[in-house]
């Protein structure tokens, strides 16, 4: 009965883990889409506030902080709901994973605003490399750890 159990859990967890690497691969695709829409438009360059700039870093990295918080405690909270509740653990940690996508996209959205409003290539492209690097670094992982009683790892 638990070794059932057991392989429905990795069953879950595999179909789950490809859901997500199908999406972070979306999250990058997004980004690429961004920059290409950027080069293609080539919005005319106009004096943007530095107020502006501050006010879009200041809510970059508010956007990462929630996100690197959010994953933090959900991925705890699924590591420690794993065993009584397999299913709710996965839930958890497929909203941790999309929250930390999601978050990490956030300054390349500022950074094609800012770029929208007239900036040059130097405050956008920086917003553009943190969620990039962001996004890298928050790519899809598992807590999870399985027995190998059902002749799994």
């Amino acid at each position: 009965m638990r070794a059932a159990i057991e392989e429905s859990a990795l069953e879950a967890r595999s179909r789950m883990r490809t859901e997500l690497w199908i999406g972070y691969g979306g999250f990058i695709l997004a980004w690429f889409w961004f920059f290409f829409m950027i080069q293609m438009m080539k919005p005319a360059r106009r004096h943007v506030s530095s107020l502006l700039f501050v006010a879009f870093a200041a809510g970059a990295v508010y956007a990462i902080t929630v996100g690197f918080v959010m994953r933090k405690k959900l991925f705890a909270h699924s590591a420690k709901a794993f065993p009584a509740d397999p299913k709710k653990a996965l839930g958890r940690w497929r909203a941790a994973n999309i929250i930390g996508f999601s978050c990490a996209m956030n300054p390349t959205i500022l950074g094609v605003v800012l770029k929208f409003l007239g900036a040059s290539w130097s405050v956008p492209g920086i917003f553009f490399a943190v969620s990039l690097v962001v996004l890298v670094l928050w790519r899809p992982r598992s807590n999870f750890g399985f027995s190998t009683t059902a002749g799994t790892v």
